[in-house]
């Protein structure tokens, strides 16, 4: 976060850990630990007097607070996997993008392009503990549920919580692998302040780079009302240079700054307190991202990783994506004689309009598979897609003795109804016409589903024992899906020129229960073991074209087999341990588990025709561990280390009907992750300190199925970043660098909207969102 200094909540430096991997005795991982220690800070900010006392003695750190269970509480009082950036954590290493802070996460990963979606904007998947596919992790932002491609900016977060493991009881489907959630920063009602960031730099290859911010926060009656505004914009320099015959002269022309990125954040807070007991808080948070062409380039097989950042076209066809997204919140707070009440009411709309080219493997299809010279003239797909959830959850949280004296708990009533609309209409082609082909254009489609999510859910705490405590959760949920019929209309769909898209309705319900043995170790951690059902519901998705039919048949579908998938669910088993040491100086946390998933989504490449469908496809096995570590390895020296390592064995022992042997690896996961940092601070004088932070984060290479039967091995994604300044009474200046060993890293390969490109061996040839370049920059801070 930014503005650490009007924070208002505890929070910490660093990545702070629920707990951590596996397979090491808690003993070995406690004495590794004993090197290091938990870099938290409180929530307000010190003087650079009081940072200088800190650095002469060995002091507790505090605790920083999360709300896992839907309640505020220290993090290591909860028995679960938990990863927190703190709000401190981002100001200091910089952290502002999805990228930077997703790649610090061990057994965390992401990938573009594998999830059937065709929108640049809309298409990534996050992964956890080797659970991967579209919705399999839940995103939130505060208490309000939005799509797993929403990266908002890190402007007035409080903090980013990483919830590993199946989420179901209290955060419902699409939490199978976990959930990701942004805190942002609560108004403060007795304190007036506020802060100005300005940050310039630039991107090798690229162009100017620049980030701008302020917030403040206005206690407008003390005690009673505040509100707190924050407004941003960044621009991300484009680094791609696309090539093109001039339409007369046919000399190649360069146009550089491809992939530019602006976008706009804004939030606004306004916190009342109505009585002593009842508390409102209205908020807005908003975000605008334009992008001028792709951050992609051409990922060529066998070595599957971009070569250049120049990609060569045979158009002069302008890329753009334009994506907006809003969230409106009414959040009631009444806080009673031993309960709570907190009633959550959301409205979240998202707007994306893009336009992709997709010249050259259109013209290839012409040629090459209906034998048609158009003279290579320019194809095009536009999108539209638009989403609305309106969300509203109730819940009750009890404290211990409030009904029975061993007791404590939390019950809750959550319905969301969504929709989603999307369409690519067709584009007329002179060319086509002039060829006599009917109708003259490539393709138009699109579908509009309803869904609606019903649920009671709950958790109660019982202690067994002195220290002992018994978690039982559950949840019963309904789920209904309406999808509209329609039509889909262009050549691809052959002689009739349409396909038929018939009304899809699907009701599901069940139960997601979960129960956790927790013993707390002296009154700094505890030691846990869990059993939970994590679960994903089904779908429909749009009829595919005909010509898909051979790659279909070598698996044994038809087209007509595939219009609907079902819901998948898993089991997951888990030890961890989580213990504070030294006085409160070290954070340290291990856990090892196993899921067993069943009737998997898997999204499935078809190899030929160039188009992803989605399947259930047989059953999976996970194995793994995670270890994390973080802390001040020397009382009194004022430099602060974390360290985390997480490893996943993930083995698709039922392929179903994919193209796999059985028993091999599961795709798309990543057997290793790893990540570490540090920060060091020492005075210069009474109003000066010197600081300097870097951190590596590592993701070894994955296995990406080529729809045939094998796999592309993507290369590893490792990533240094640092930056080093001085704090100067209430400001701060930095100069940073961003990607230092300047890599070129393929995020994962975006199918075309259309056909992909082949190469001269007539081999697909991928266009991957490739890894910005070098950044170097420098930042001013001022906080009043």
């Amino acid at each position: 976060m930014k503005y650490s200094k009007v924070r208002t909540m505890p929070s910490g430096y660093g990545i702070v850990t629920g707990r951590a991997a596996g397979s090491l005795p808690f003993g070995v991982l406690l004495l590794a630990g004993s090197a290091l220690a938990l870099p938290v800070e409180s929530a307000h900010a010190q003087e650079n007097s009081e940072r200088k006392g800190e650095y002469q003695e060995a002091v507790s750190v505090p605790e920083i607070i999360v709300s896992a269970r839907r309640r505020d509480e220290a993090l290591t009082n909860v028995p679960a996997s938990i990863t927190a950036y703190s709000s401190d954590f981002l100001e200091k290493q910089n952290i502002q993008t999805f990228t930077d802070y997703a790649t610090k996460v061990p057994n965390l990963s992401f990938q573009y392009g594998q999830g059937g979606n065709l929108l640049w904007s809309g298409d990534r998947q996050t992964t956890i503990r080797g659970v991967v596919g579209n919705d399999t992790t839940a995103y939130y932002i505060n208490d309000t549920p939005v799509p797993a491609s929403v990266s908002p900016q890190t402007l007035n977060l409080e903090r980013i919580e990483v919830l590993k493991g199946p989420q179901g009881t209290l955060f419902g489907a699409s939490s199978m692998g976990g959930t990701l959630r942004f805190i942002t920063k609560r108004a403060s009602l007795n304190e007036t302040s506020g802060a100005v960031q300005v940050q310039g730099g630039a991107t090798r290859n690229g162009g100017f780079d620049f980030d701008g911010s302020a917030m403040v926060n206005a206690a407008l009656v003390p005690d009673r009302i505040a509100l707190d505004v924050a407004l941003g914009y960044t621009r991300e320099s484009g680094f791609i240079t696309r090539r093109f015959p001039d339409a007369a002269s046919g000399e190649l022309v360069s146009k550089k700054g491809q992939g530019r990125n602006d976008t706009y954040t804004g939030s606004v807070t306004l916190r009342v307190k109505l009585t002593e007991d009842l508390e409102a808080t209205i908020n807005g948070i908003g975000q605008t991202s334009k992008l001028h062409g792709f951050p992609a380039s051409y990922v060529p097989l066998p070595a599957y990783r971009p070569l250049s950042y120049t990609v060569e076209r045979d158009r002069d066809v302008q890329e753009y994506s334009k994506d907006r997204w809003g969230i409106a919140s009414l959040v009631l707070n009444y806080a009673g004689d031993g309960f709570s009440v907190i009633s959550s009411s959301s409205y979240f709309k998202r707007k994306i309009r893009e336009l992709e080219d997709n010249t050259e493997g259109t013209n290839q299809y012409f040629e090459q598979d209906e034998g048609i010279d158009l003279g290579r003239p320019a194809f095009h797909v536009t999108s539209l897609s638009k989403e609305r959830r309106l969300t509203q959850e109730v819940r009750l949280s009890f404290d211990q003795g409030t009904i029975l004296p061993d007791l404590s708990g939390i019950v809750g009533f959550f319905h969301q109804n969504q929709r989603s609309y999307s369409i690519a209409p067709g584009i007329f082609v002179q060319e086509m016409e002039d060829a006599g082909l009917i109708p003259p254009y490539l393709s138009s489609a699109s579908a509009d589903t309803r869904k609606i999510d019903t649920a009671f859910f709950g958790e109660v705490y019982y202690e067994l024992a002195p220290r002992l405590t018994m978690t039982l959760g559950l949840r019963k949920y309904w789920v209904t899906q309406n999808t509209a019929a329609s039509t889909d209309t262009g050549f691809i769909y052959g002689e009739t020129g349409m396909s038929e898209n018939p009304a899809v309705h699907n009701t599901e319900t069940g139960l997601v229960p979960k129960a956790v043995l927790s013993y707390e170790i002296g009154d700094r951690g505890n030691i846990y073991a869990s059993v939970s059902k994590g679960f994903r519901s089904g779908g429909r998705q749009a009829r595919l074209p005909d010509f898909c039919g051979d790659d279909l048949a070598r698996l044994g579908l038809t087209v007509d087999d595939i219009g609907q998938y079902k819901s998948d669910t898993l089991w997951s088993y888990e030890v961890g341990a989580k213990s504070r040491l030294a006085g409160g100086r070290l954070n340290a946390s291990a856990a090892a588990f196993r899921m067993d998933w069943s009737d998997i989504q898997q999204a499935t490449l078809l190899p030929i025709c160039g188009i992803s469908f989605t399947t259930n496809a047989g059953k999976a096995r996970i194995n793994g561990a995670e270890i994390e570590i973080s802390g001040k390895p020397f009382a009194g020296v004022p430099l602060s280390i974390q360290l985390g390592l997480g490893h996943t064995d993930a083995i698709l022992k039922d392929p179903g009907v994919l193209p796999q042997a059985p028993n091999s690896r599961l795709g798309l996961v990543p057997k290793w992750t790893g990540t570490i940092s540090g920060y060091y601070e020492a005075p210069v004088n009474d109003d000066v300190s010197l600081f300097v932070a870097a951190d590596y984060s590592y993701t070894s290479s994955t296995k990406v199925p080529d729809g045939e039967g094998g796999f592309l091995s993507r290369q590893p994604i490792d990533m240094v970043n640092g930056n080093l300044g001085l704090n100067i009474g209430h400001s701060q200046i930095l100069i940073y660098v961003k990607n230092l060993l300047d890599k070129r890293l393929n995020y994962g390969d975006q199918p075309s909207s259309s056909f992909d490109r082949r190469d001269e061996n007539d081999q697909r040839l991928p266009r991957g969102v490739v890894s910005r370049p070098r950044q170097i920059g420098v930042q001013y801070q001022l906080n009043f």
